[in-house]
């Protein structure tokens, strides 16, 4: 099964056209992988989907790198709003 890790960075790679080598944890969405707002939404949709939660507004304008995401991600599963 894949990490949560990999599944953030499947979802980002759907939506950026960048070596996949520049899909790192440090990575920031907007300036080094070119997401706008209406793709970070799409993005953030798409989380939501794959792991079976809510990412409120206040929350998404955080997730502002793949590390960020991840993160997110892991504290949502640790307590119990994700999957």
């Amino acid at each position: 099964m894949p990490t949560i890790r990999e599944r953030v960075i499947d979802i980002v790679k759907k939506h950026v056209k960048v070596a996949e080598e520049s899909l790192v944890d440090g990575a920031n969405l907007a300036n080094d992988l070119g997401v706008d707002s209406l793709t970070l939404f799409e993005v953030i949709l798409d989380l939501e989907k794959e792991f079976a939660c809510e990412i409120p507004e206040k929350d998404s304008n955080n997730i502002v790198s793949i590390g960020a995401a991840v993160t997110y991600i892991e504290s949502k599963v640790a307590e119990g709003t994700a999957k």
